[in-house]
């Protein structure tokens, strides 16, 4: 993942632009916010820097950081202040800096503090400065606090004005053509312009500048384009003003890259850099077909060469971006090629390049039909890091080296554990780089070789799971390619006896107690501490039928038995969850709270059941991780798993029960007012298989999202999320998408480009209103009553079936409220808006259809 998390705020203009006003607050206006660190509790996030409203907070455990902020047009920033928050002066911000930027890169500094103190909480300094010049992005660099290991404040305010930039252009849209290129064309609206800045993007968020055009020229083409990449593009009008709002593309999407050999694999092949680097980071991992390793030079730039002595013709390479650090991902380069090795010739060159995520690979295909004995990847920046890292370098063509025709190395260092009754880990040395797959066979009588397992090559760990207790196992492993397969490895263990701990001392967090075996069968050990009466009983059926459908339903967790662990001793609450892969809780599938046990409702029923959803996600399929939960965090799958365990078992006052709790509630991720279980998953329940669809998610994610080692090896994003979903109920959730998170031009391109990279398909859902008909809905009156309103605003809609976005504007084009609204008739609680005049627009299918003043006026009311 990048080192930086991102939210967009962008808003609809009511009018296309914004007055000019004497000072305005920027960033209450129509922007990006972004900062260098997330908070994964929503509710102290970075978001909450902008919301004007200080009981809120941004707190990060870091004690230096920066928060961005990217206006839609050019700003004069000349002011700025900073709230502090609630607690701990040690938290506050100290000395910082802060600067301006037209392309989020070269930075000009317009003001610097250091030792400011902040003498009381809630208490907001402000901060003024010359400047004159407009700029695009603000960034706030927070070089130290006042001591305390977290950064900390409430609010953050920049203020100034908006120049008269050029009209923004409109139209703008997007052909691929042939040769990785793409041919961008748009609407001239300005008569003052003196160019347009054409932009890209791979994610919607992060753009970067492509070229620029005179006045009044409306095309562009962009080349040297990656292969199988979805992007977006935007334009924005300049003059000496700054620049206008950008108008942006749909997704377009980039065609796969020819077949060919990785000339890198001949065996003749010779490689170097500047530095010679060598070891553990050396020069060989670049090469070494092998993406968890890589290769790292000290230094911003560097050149990685190659040479092929029977000479080679390369029509393309691929670069793919290691395992952290996105500053160190090469950003700037040159590929050439020489017959000398001293003089060089440019066979394409790539600036501002962008990895999206960790392990992304990137293929740029090239014309030659020039043979060269080298070839060099000439990096002259990267993202900013002091040192420079990539995972692989592959170049694609034809040439006349030495082919290994040979058999792969064995792996070497095999060595078993018993971890516990159902489960033996095997660990082992990669010793080859020509491997296709491992092959990994197991026995219990060293005869009959009848469980057979096909491993990714590089692989060196394997979780040997659903195994019997008390039984010997042999096992023996290889590597194999096309030219055969290396000499077997071979080793064996005992697994560990099942029978319950009794006592079971915990050794986990802060957990310290003796667990007393309370009751167990052959699916359920439920354990007590001493504060829980050993009476209780109801949890004892109840959970051997949970656990009973968990396996039903989701298959296989290797071990049998689930553990529940319930605590009545002060300083325990809530829970948490463990899987046989965890190590800390004795590789068990185990729930573990804290509570008053004696009564089966409410609470303790939701939140048992609860712990088990996350064995689901986190250990289900055989592969360790969650790599939703950084999107649905800690409760939302787990509602919906909640409502089906109880539906499928029969407990239906409980399932009614669950239903009544989750269906009202909202989220502040990923967006605001995210209402999880009634806008995603009961409409993912409900219109596709239930409990099928529900397994048919995690068993896609283990067939197709990148592992290694038998884990997950990074984390979803949301257009990931959306697609898999959308292959677990078996068509496309877009629509639903639309409605429970708000789509937007980065769930767009993170959607189409999850499309590319994990290629199962489902069908489009049928589309549920006609081109006419929405021309017929942008023509309908619309009403709103009564004006002037108070605590309550009436709605009348044209559609019941549409769903409308409802976005309400102060008079200086701030959004105040935002709600999502199905059917004709509504009503928004307006209870919150301070008295005044505002506009209310009612947006369908992307476009405004209704745009209203009206008053509000709570006071009085009152």
């Amino acid at each position: 993942m990048r080192n930086f998390t991102k939210l967009s705020l962008y808003t609809a203009l009511l009018c296309g632009t914004i007055p000019a006003l004497a000072q305005t607050d920027i960033t209450s206006t129509a922007g990006l916010l972004t900062a260098q660190y997330a908070n994964a509790d929503a509710a102290e996030n970075f978001p909450k820097l902008i919301d004007n409203n200080t009981s809120t907070k941004y707190y990060k455990d870091r004690t230096s950081l920066w928060i961005q902020f990217e206006a839609t047009r050019s700003a004069v920033v000349n002011q700025y202040s900073l709230t502090s928050a609630n607690d701990f002066a040690t938290r506050d911000p100290k000395s910082w800096n802060l600067q301006g930027s037209n392309d989020g890169k070269t930075w000009t500094s317009l003001d610097v503090q250091t030792n400011q103190t902040f003498a009381t909480r809630f208490l907001t300094k402000t901060y003024s400065f010359t400047n004159t010049t407009s700029y695009l992005f603000y960034r706030l660099n927070i070089t130290a606090n006042n001591g305390a290991n977290a950064i900390q404040f409430s609010e953050w305010k920049l203020t100034g004005s908006f120049p008269a930039t050029p009209s923004r252009p409109t139209n703008v849209s997007v052909t691929v053509l042939p040769g990785y290129k793409a041919s961008v064309s748009w609407s001239d609206n300005a008569t003052n312009e003196t160019n347009y800045r054409i932009e890209s993007s791979l994610d919607a968020i992060t753009f970067i500048s492509r070229g620029t055009v005179g006045a009044n020229v409306t095309s562009f083409t962009d080349t040297a384009l990656s292969a199988a990449t979805s992007l977006v593009y935007r334009v924005r009008a300049v003059n000496a003003a700054g620049f206008s709002i950008a108008d942006t593309s749909a997704a377009i999407k980039t065609g796969a890259a020819p077949g060919g050999f990785d000339l890198t694999n001949y065996q003749n092949a010779r490689f170097n850099d500047p530095y010679n680097t060598t070891g553990a980071e050396g020069l060989a991992k670049v090469t070494d077909n092998n993406i968890y390793s890589k290769y790292l030079a000290w230094n911003p730039v560097t050149a990685i060469g190659a040479s092929f002595p029977g000479g080679a013709v390369a029509t393309q390479y691929s670069i793919t971006a290691a395992n952290d650090a996105a500053d160190r991902d090469p950003k700037d380069w040159a590929f050439q090629g020489s017959n000398d090795s001293t003089n060089w010739v440019n066979l394409q060159v790539q600036t501002n390049q962008l990895f999206t995520t960790r392990f992304k690979k990137r293929t740029y295909v090239f014309p030659n039909t020039t043979s060269y004995q080298y070839y060099r990847l000439n990096i002259t920046a990267n993202n900013g890091a002091g040192i420079t890292q990539l995972a692989e370098l592959e170049i694609t063509g034809t040439g006349n080296g030495v082919i290994n025709n040979g058999i792969p190395a064995a792996p070497t260092g095999f060595t078993t554990q018993a971890v516990s009754g159902n489960q033996i880990q095997l660990d082992w040395q990669d010793n080859t780089s020509t491997e296709t797959n491992y092959r990994l066979e197991r026995t219990t009588d060293t005869l009959n070789w009848n469980t057979s397992f096909e491993l990714a090559p590089n692989t060196t760990h394997f979780y040997s799971l659903n195994l019997s207790p008390l039984t010997r196992y042999y096992y023996r492993l290889r590597a194999e390619n096309a030219n055969g397969a290396s000499a077997w490895v071979t080793g064996s263990n005992t697994t560990l006896t099942a029978a319950p701990r009794v006592p079971w001392q915990e050794h986990w967090h802060n957990h310290v107690e003796s667990l007393s075996l309370n009751y167990s069968n052959s699916s359920v050990n439920i354990y007590f501490d001493a504060a829980v009466d050993p009476s209780i009983s109801w949890m004892n059926q109840d959970f051997t039928q949970v656990w009973e459908y968990v396996k039903q339903n989701y298959g296989s967790f290797s071990d049998p038995k689930l553990n529940m662990v319930f605590h009545g001793k002060p300083g325990y609450s809530g829970g948490h969850p463990a899987t046989v892969f965890d190590s800390d809780h004795d590789f068990t599938n185990a729930g573990d709270l804290g509570g008053s046990w004696a009564a089966r409702e409410g609470w303790n029923l939701h939140a048992s059941i609860h712990e088990v959803g996350h064995i689901v996600e986190g250990g289900g399929k055989g592969v360790h991780h969650s790599p939703s939960f950084p999107i649905w965090g800690d409760s939302k799958w787990c509602e919906i798993f909640i409502y089906d365990v109880m539906k499928r078992l029969g407990w239906e006052a409980d399932a009614q029960q669950a239903y009544n709790d989750f269906i009202v509630k909202s989220e502040g991720f990923p967006r605001h007012d995210t209402y999880w279980f009634r806008d995603w998953f009961m409409p993912i329940y409900e219109k596709g298989d239930s409990s099928a669809a529900l397994n048919r998610y995690f068993q896609l994610l283990s067939e197709y999202f990148p592992q290694h080692n038998g884990g997950y090896t990074r984390d979803l994003n949301l257009g990931e999320f959306v697609h898999f979903w959308s292959g677990a109920v078996q068509f496309s959730l877009e629509q639903q998408a639309d409605t429970a998170f708000g789509w937007d031009k980065e769930l767009e391109m993170q959607f189409r480009q999850a499309q590319i990279d994990f290629p199962f398909t489902y069908p489009q859902p049928l589309l549920a209103r006609t081109v006419a008909a929405v021309a017929e809905k942008k023509a309908a009156v619309l009403n709103i009553w009564p004006n002037p309103a108070s605590q309550t605003l009436n709605l009348s809609l044209p559609d019941a079936a549409q769903v409308y976005a409802v976005d309400i504007y102060n008079i200086g084009g701030v959004k105040r409220l935002s709600q999502r609204i199905r059917g004709n008739y509504n009503q928004l609680d307006i209870s919150s808006l301070p008295d005044g005049v505002y506009i209310l627009t009612v947006t369908d299918n992307n476009q405004i259809i209704h745009k209203q003043k009206f008053v509000v006026n709570n006071t009085t009311s009152r």
